[in-house]
């Protein structure tokens, strides 16, 4: 299963895009909501991170999301303006899968 990264941050995306991980930018909750719709379509697409500014404005939709859906999982990232630099986007995924350190 693939990881991709859902953003409202273009510094997110290409950061991780440098790191293997597909992912698009989006302007706001309603290209977001669509695309995870079209995403929740791909078998291959087993997680979808989406930085913390986006999921602010999307979070009825994530937790409705989650409800009804078992994959791909969605997980909340940091991004550059969330404030919390010392957040490992590594460490979110590791817990989101059920690893723990």
């Amino acid at each position: 299963m693939r990881l991709y990264v859902v953003s409202s941050c273009e510094d997110t995306v290409t950061g991780l895009r440098l790191a293997g991980i597909d992912g698009t930018v989006v302007s706001d909750a309603k290209q977001a909501e669509e695309l995870i719709e079209r995403l929740r379509q791909d078998p291959g697409i087993g997680i979808v991170l989406i930085n913390r500014e986006l999921m602010k404005r999307v979070d009825d939709f994530v937790r409705e999301f989650r409800k009804k859906n078992t994959l791909p999982l969605i997980t909340e990232i940091p991004d550059t303006f969330s404030g919390k630099g010392s957040d490992s986007i590594a460490r979110y995924v590791r817990e989101a899968v059920g690893i723990r350190e």
